[in-house]
């Protein structure tokens, strides 16, 4: 027979209270809390997966090299046109620019001033530049790189454009002519920032520019970050000084570039650039006559908010280019990469450029 202890002991033990019940509430409140904070984030980590595979996704797998057509494209400091240089020096460029397969060159010969003129003594050497070139490196398109920052900017009229002066644009246009004239470039390249989306006024300085050059000359311009809609690209244009490209006008050859995107992972870096350049390439198909598209990466050193070069570099953007052609099977009209700068690719982005992009 129990003794009258582990009687009392049993009994207590049947009718005490449960270990849930002496629990407090608020420890109660935390675990649950818990365990849908954990359910929340499997949830959220697999949508990332799904998410990143999505945008990941190919329907070949070429390497660079499959895409390349020898058309690749550099800007070109405005030294070697604002300055006198020696034949050594222009034999070690064109030398360059002929083992890397640079079909077009975007030599600097600006900036504008605010009436829309390139003043002569600015680019004193442009005319040298392009007959060098044309002697060392037979074939290549050597176009002056026009900028300036337009009047959207906010900045003062005496360091800006105005293209909704009919007199700005059509001075703009005459300044190609002559360097696409008598100087003797093949073209103009247009670098004017920022530009909003489908800005009429731009789209009439094209039309004045095509008018005024010479028949055969290659009109081509720098455009910003493809978006989705147009009310994200204002957005991105009030936040971050770029707009969405024009694609708009039959006779241009469009270049894309990519900067300042704030992106400071590389992973992320090349999605992002595969995304734009499977995005640009659909944009522009869909032009009744598609202008010609290099997909433009940075090759400068720089870190602030806006730009990483740990991630924002011919390293990761190569892949993304490689990656975005891979996404359809239809690349036209893509022709080519573009380096932005010359000066500022340095070994190691020349070698990944080869080894990526050329298949060396």
């Amino acid at each position: 027979m129990p003794s009258i202890d582990s009687v009392v002991t049993a009994g207590r033990g049947r009718s005490g209270p449960s270990s849930a019940a002496r629990r407090p509430a608020w420890r109660m409140w935390v675990e649950r809390g818990i365990r849908v904070a954990l359910a929340l984030g499997v949830i959220a980590l697999a949508l990332s997966i799904a998410g990143w595979l999505w945008l990941s996704r190919t329907v070949t797998s070429y390497p660079g090299a499959h895409f390349d057509q020898g058309r690749n494209a550099v800007w070109l400091e405005h030294t070697w046109a604002g300055d006198q240089h020696t034949a050594a020096e222009l034999d070690q460029l064109a030398q360059r620019l002929t083992r890397e397969r640079i079909g077009y060159v975007f030599a600097h010969v600006g900036p504008l001033d605010s009436a829309g003129t390139v003043p002569a003594d600015r680019a004193p050497y442009a005319a040298s530049l392009v007959r060098a070139l044309k002697a060392r490196a037979p074939g290549v398109i050597v176009l002056a790189w026009i900028g300036q920052v337009e009047k959207a900017s906010g900045l003062p009229d005496d360091v800006t454009v105005d293209l909704s002066n009919p007199d700005v644009r059509q001075a703009i246009a005459t300044t190609s002519a002559r360097f696409a004239g008598p100087l003797g470039f093949d073209g103009v390249h247009y670098d004017i920032e920022p530009m909003l989306n489908n800005s009429p006024h731009f789209l009439d300085l094209l039309d004045a520019t095509r008018a005024a050059m010479p028949l055969g000359k290659v009109l081509s311009t720098s455009t910003p970050m493809w978006a989705p809609n147009a009310h994200l690209a204002e957005w991105l244009r009030s936040t971050v000084g770029r707009g969405a490209g024009l694609w708009t006008s039959y006779y241009y050859a469009a270049v894309a570039t990519h900067d300042n995107t704030a992106i400071p992972n590389g992973a992320v870096y090349r999605v992002f650039v595969k995304e734009q350049t499977q995005h640009i390439l659909e944009a522009v198909r869909s032009a009744q006559h598609p202008p010609q598209v290099l997909i433009g990466l940075p090759s400068y050193h720089d870190n602030g908010f806006w730009f990483h070069d740990a991630a924002e570099n011919l390293s990761n953007g190569l892949p993304g280019v490689v990656a975005g052609l891979n996404a359809t099977t239809e690349t036209p009209p893509f022709v080519g990469v573009a380096i932005y700068r010359f000066a500022t690719t340095d070994a190691v982005a020349w070698d990944a450029y080869e080894r990526i992009w050329l298949g060396q």
